[in-house]
């Protein structure tokens, strides 16, 4: 398939990191090139496979769906990668983590509660507070996760308060 190739901005914990997904472009001359004309340099139309590897299944030569998510099984692996960083990704956190959205959202990125109007894996209320990308027609799950990771860090500490908190009054 091929896609145009762009480029991936995260920010988070009061950092911006800006990557360039294009070879030969790199990211110090896109940030130059950012501030200087205020937009990024034209890409091409590269073919571009996602690697089921990269979420712990199968070869290299199978494609899968890319960030945006997929099946629970594909999202949870996108989430144990992200709470790495945090130390959430085994032990009783992950154990948690995992109990807590699979209540909240059995691990779709489309989730939406038809009472409420909280939606993704996080179940976020309201949607918005998660970026655009989070919220359709993208539905990332990397977006979703990388959100509700920084919620739970920033209101309860750890997914292990969090889902106490969820188990004793049904929200978290």
């Amino acid at each position: 398939m091929a896609v145009k190739a762009g480029y991936l901005l995260l920010a988070g914990g009061g950092a911006v990191v800006l990557w360039s997904g294009v070879k030969g472009h790199r990211w110090t001359e896109t940030v130059r090139d950012l501030v200087a004309n205020g937009k990024l340099p034209s890409t091409s139309t590269l073919p571009i496979l996602t690697s089921s590897t990269a979420y712990g299944y199968g070869s290299p030569a199978t494609p899968t769906p890319d960030v945006a998510g997929g099946t629970a099984a594909k999202n949870m692996a996108i989430g144990r990668m992200l709470a790495a960083p945090y130390g959430w990704s085994t032990g009783d956190e992950w154990s948690s983590l995992v109990a807590l959205w699979n209540q909240e959202s059995g691990w779709s990125n489309t989730a939406r509660n038809p009472s409420s109007g909280a939606y993704g894996i996080p179940q976020a209320l309201p949607a918005t507070k998660m970026s655009v990308l989070a919220l359709p027609p993208v539905n990332s799950a990397t977006a979703q996760i990388a959100w509700g990771l920084n919620y739970i860090k920033q209101r309860y500490g750890d997914p292990i308060a969090a889902e106490a908190h969820e188990r004793a009054n049904d929200w978290y």
